[in-house]
């Protein structure tokens, strides 16, 4: 089921006159509540795997390494490993929800922005040949992103959330299944050997990311929602590549451990890093799978994702729940 609702504000002029100004709603996509448990007779409430399976996990250690290269003495995915090891399968009890459809767009920020409830700066970060105004708003950090979704009604997805909508019910790999299909959705590539020796060539930065790879059809970010093939069972689009996404989630190398398996949100100390979902334009393909964290988050010796990062293939959505949280995070 989907919704796209119009909300009416009464603005009062400087004439004394009132206008009426109707804002429309991004158009969202409601997804059912879970269980943890195996439903009693008569209730056909789904039940939620989250995780990745065990013999998943040496496979994608690989697939990390061979991203970033090797660096004499040190393991950059080995943090990122141990909390895949701890992230094994298990069942969550989630309630329902509304996310949004696709990925906030540069043009829903600056109406943020000009209502004066958002921060002007990400628009004026970086290269702003990302900030077109149909394209994801990106150069957003959690918090920016955060306050934007407060502003709408909402709040940022928890991991748990954020995976079950891309995931669906039957514990598949990717929004449409178990098969990678590449041609599909807009992903990166490990970043080029050569370039990735060369100690001027962007820093210690140049290793975090991969590089653009066209081979999809796009080079950059694409605008939201115009790969339907890659939408996932609920009908949410661009949930795999395009812009990584911000989750409410702190990263941990407990994984799942000690986490509730009611409505879960991890939220570690003060300096833990941040987590992005679903890979990116400059993500090599692995972290595009549903299951995975930001692999970034775990880096060792290189910059990770924390929650003032601002990149140009980091965006958002927003979902909107009345499930009680730990916490909103501003």
């Amino acid at each position: 089921m989907r919704a796209l609702a119009p909300l009416f504000l009464l603005l009062t002029a400087g004439s004394g006159r009132t206008v009426r100004v109707e804002h429309r709603e991004p158009e969202r996509v409601r997804i059912p509540a879970a269980r943890a448990a195996l439903p009693t007779s008569g209730d056909r409430t789904p039940v939620y795997w989250m995780g990745t399976a065990p013999d998943d996990v040496e496979t994608l250690a690989d697939a990390c390494r061979q991203s970033v290269g090797a660096v004499p003495g040190h393991d950059n995915c080995k943090e990122w490993i141990e909390a895949l090891e701890s992230r094994l399968p298990r069942k969550v009890w989630l309630d329902a929800f509304w996310i949004d459809r696709t990925e906030v767009t540069t043009a829903d920020y600056r109406s943020c922005a000009r209502n004066g409830a958002c921060s002007v700066e990400p628009l004026l970060y970086g290269d702003l040949g990302h900030l077109a105004d149909n394209l994801p708003m990106v150069n957003v950090t959690r918090s920016e992103a955060q306050q934007f979704c407060i502003w709408r009604g909402g709040r940022l997805p928890t991991e748990a959330e954020w995976e079950r909508a891309a995931r669906g019910d039957d514990f598949r790999t990717w929004p449409w299944g178990n098969e990678g299909r590449y041609a599909d959705f807009n992903h990166g590539k490990n970043r080029d050997p050569v370039l990735r020796a060369l100690a001027d060539v962007g820093g210690p930065i140049s290793r975090a990311w991969g590089d653009p790879d066209d081979s999809d059809g796009w080079r950059y970010a694409a605008p939201p929602g115009l790969m339907p093939w890659s939408e996932s069972a609920f009908g949410v689009r661009d949930m795999a590549g395009n812009v990584a996404e911000w989750v409410l989630d702190d990263f941990d190398v407990l994984g799942f451990v000690d986490l509730p398996n009611t409505n879960p949100v991890r939220v570690g100390p003060a300096g833990s890093p941040a987590i992005t979902r679903g890979g990116s334009w400059r993500d090599p393909p692995f972290a595009a799978r549903v299951d995975v964290p930001s692999y970034q988050s775990g880096y060792s010796t290189l910059p990770r994702i924390e929650p003032s990062t601002r990149s140009v293939s980091i965006g958002f959505r927003c979902v909107y729940s009345r499930a009680a949280l730990v916490s909103t995070r501003i």
